[in-house]
């Protein structure tokens, strides 16, 4: 390990430079370490779609300063998307800028027994970690995951030697994010006062579509530790009578932790109406309630740009919109007549050259996205006209801060163009990677990081994503 007279730690945000010198001290050490920390995850329920994540061996170290910086992105953020669910509850003529179909809208109006209207959200963001500065990628809610990547990643870094080095300076502090969402549930449904004072639960969602099934057994686990009985429901095999929703095996359901995500519940709305009926009916309580598809669609990031947004938000709120969301458009026809949405690159409005990044609207998983540098002008009018007019925004693209770290997953470096950043390094395990920073708010407040990152500049299933521990460090006196 390096001398603490030859050691700068500090890295803007994050000491990632303490960790690629704790890595070069002892390279043949610490791949042993990595080799060892890849095996465990591959033995591990850390899965995504059945497939076991990529594990980085550097983790995401956040100094106090940059752990701060984060909270105060993501609790700033949280605050202005509850203004804006409120504004859509309480005024037809925003709604109308959404263009949710008429059940939708009707549902999402639907207001939940209790008053917080964004009780779980995963906002991710491209952080610069030498700077503070960001821009929001998306917004999720009640389908978001990855807490027990999370978990399991902490679980097998503790017993690397990268932990180790680390932890003869520094305390780390992980993140917990079972017990302190359910304390956050359950309080929400004791405030709809009708339920009883230990609530049966329902981690509810298709489950065929689940990402991870261990996930939601750990969250079911998670109610049982305090005090509620928990099952995990299939959400299409549930019944009702009209005063209570039960699962198949004939479990009373008195509280639905809702992982199915609003866009599936429509499509087979025909097949889950027991469901449906029990939420109508105020039986059952639903966390989150389905106002909460306000802050998942696509299409908010456009219209927080709009000055029907700006009249209700605040001077201070509308800065922050403008510094830190990217600027976004319903990809139609009449769209592609602007002919600078027709180039792979463009004058964006700080003078810098941009780029662009179309994604569906509604969707989950970063599937479907395209990054107008991957492709000639040419090919991306194609794009756009072929999807023009079904469901997709344009985006500004926001390049993402990139980092080194060792890789013993199988990943194919060959042909890879971002890679010339990992040229020089003196092991062949040392790669560069695009970062992405996602925030989990529980009731308001941060609980929590998630870090993605991909060797490509797009992070998404198809970009090959990756996934690093991030803790908190402080330093030992």
């Amino acid at each position: 390990m390096p001398a603490e007279s030859d050691t700068t730690e500090e890295n803007g945000l994050t000491l990632q430079n303490l960790a690629e010198r704790f890595y070069y001290s002892d390279v043949e050490g610490h791949d042993k370490s990595g080799e060892e920390e890849n095996q465990e995850i591959l033995r591990s329920d850390a899965k995504y779609m059945g497939s076991p994540v990529k594990m980085l061996y550097f983790p995401k170290v956040f100094t106090e300063q940059g752990f701060s910086r984060v909270r105060e992105a993501g609790e700033t953020a949280w605050k202005i998307l509850v203004k804006v669910i409120r504004e859509y509850l309480d005024h037809p003529d925003y709604r109308k800028l959404f263009g949710f179909p008429a059940e939708l809208e009707e549902m999402i109006c639907r207001r939940p027994e209790y008053s917080m209207l964004l009780p779980l959200c995963r906002l991710d963001m491209f952080l610069n970690e030498e700077t503070g500065d960001f821009k929001f990628c998306e917004f999720n809610a009640d389908g978001s995951s990855a807490m027990n990547e999370n978990r399991i990643m902490t679980e097998a870094y503790r017993k690397t030697e990268m932990y180790r080095d680390f932890a003869e300076r520094y305390e780390q502090e992980p993140f917990e994010l079972f017990d302190s969402w359910v304390r956050v549930f359950l309080n929400l449904v004791r405030q709809a006062g009708h339920y009883p004072e230990h609530p049966q639960v329902a981690v509810v969602d298709f489950l065929e579509k689940s990402i991870t099934s261990a996930e939601l057994e750990a969250f079911a686990e998670a109610f049982r530790r305090q005090g509620s009985d928990a099952c995990v429901a299939e959400i299409r095999g549930l019944t009702y009578d009209g005063e209570h929703l039960y699962t198949p095996e004939g479990f009373r359901i008195d509280a639905i932790y809702r992982r199915a995500v609003t866009g599936d519940i429509l499509d087979h709305r025909g097949e889950i109406e027991p469901f449906l009926s029990a939420v109508r009916d105020r039986k059952v309580c639903l966390i989150g309630d389905f106002c909460t598809q306000v802050v998942h669609d696509k299409i908010l990031f456009k219209i927080l740009h709009l000055d029907r947004t700006k009249a209700f938000l605040s001077d201070e709120e509308n800065r922050y919109i403008e510094e830190h969301v990217p600027y976004t458009a319903d990809l139609t026809p009449d769209l592609l007549t602007k002919e600078k949405f027709m180039h792979t690159e463009w004058v964006c409005r700080s003078g810098k050259i941009c780029r662009w990044i179309l994604k569906p609207e509604d969707s989950y998983g970063a599937h479907g996205i395209y990054y107008s540098g991957d492709l000639t002008d040419e090919k991306w009018q194609e794009l756009l006209k072929e999807r023009a007019g079904k469901g997709y925004v344009i985006q500004e693209y926001v390049s993402p801060y990139r980092t080194l770290n060792a890789d013993y997953t199988d990943t194919d470096y060959r042909d890879n163009p971002w890679q010339e950043q990992a040229k020089g390094q003196k092991s062949p395990r040392i790669h560069s990677f695009a970062n992405m920073t996602g925030m989990y708010l529980y009731g308001g407040h941060l609980a929590g990081i998630y870090s993605r990152l991909s060797p490509l500049n797009i992070i998404s299933v198809e970009g090959d994503e990756h996934e690093m521990v991030s803790v908190v460090a402080r330093r030992r006196s």
